[in-house]
This record gives structure tokens, sequence and C-alpha cells, in this order.
């Protein structure tokens, strides 16, 4: 049958004490160190992620950055192109006036310096059948008939000259 005497009682609960401190001590305690260990290990790789997050976060805010300004200075180079473009095509048109009208003016000066020419022959020749008519009027004797018949020669002349 079963003894149950209050010294084996107590003996008992002495070694159960006593095998509870021990794996308190031996057991529990290195446990606990691990589980916070890990526990730290784990904080700190969230720390690290939360830091490599907001890395990431200032990248992608500087790289969006990045592309807007090279958005503006893309906009700005062709701008500037544009500018270039449009005064080189001003400088062309206005090189392009000036020769046209340095054109125009030799031309109207040439011309005018052939009308000039043209005249002056015109009047030498007008004045050479001047005198030329002159000197046979005085080189014969004057009468109605015969002054007649040279005016007529003398306009028929000047027809055949001219034509």
């Amino acid at each position: 049958m079963l003894n149950i005497s209050f010294w084996n009682i107590a003996f008992t609960i002495i070694n159960v004490l006593v095998l509870l401190l021990f794996m308190r001590h031996f057991l529990m305690k290195p446990v606990m160190e691990i589980l916070e260990q890990r526990k730290q290990m784990v904080e700190k790789d969230l720390d690290a992620a939360s830091t490599a997050k907001s890395q990431a976060e200032a990248l992608k805010t500087q790289y969006a950055a990045s592309l807007e300004n090279a958005g503006e200075e893309a906009d700005r180079i062709v701008a500037e192109a544009r500018e270039k473009a449009q005064d080189e095509y001003d400088r062309i048109v206005k090189k392009a006036d000036e020769d046209a009208a340095k054109t125009m003016d030799a031309a109207r000066k040439t011309m005018d310096a052939e009308r000039e020419k043209a005249l002056n022959d015109l009047r030498a020749s007008v004045t050479g059948l001047a005198m030329t008519a002159a000197a046979k009027l005085l080189a014969e004797q004057s009468s109605a008939d015969h002054d007649k018949k040279r005016y007529d020669a003398f306009i028929a002349g000047a027809g055949e000259n001219h034509d």
C-alpha cells in the first residue's frame, strides 16, 4: 500500500525545488538569453530594413526630382536651340535682303549708266545729223521747193538710222 510520509513529501518537494533551481539556472537562463539575443537581432534587422526603406524612399524622391529636372533641362535646351535657329534664320534673311538690295542698287546704277550712255550716243547722233543737214543746206542754194525736198530726205534718213 501506499505509504505517505511527511519526510517523503518534504524530500520530494525539496528535490523538485532544487531541480527547478538547476533547470532555471542551467536551462531557462541560457534559453532566455538566446531568445533575448534573437529578439535583439530581429529588432536590429527591422531597424536596418526601416533604414534601407527610408534610404530607398529618399533615392526614389531624388530620382523623381532628377527626372523632373532632366525634363526641364531638355525643354530649356530645346528652347535655346529654337531661339538660336530663329536668330540664325533672321541673320541669314537679313543678309540675303542686304545682298539683294546691293544687287538691285548695282543693277539700277548700271541701268542708269547705260541709259545715260545711250542718251549721250543719241544726242551725239542727232547733233551729227543736224550738223550734216546744216552743212548740206548751206552748201546748196535755198529755195522753198528745194527746202521741202531736203526736209523729206532728212526725215527719211533719220527714220532709217533708228530702225
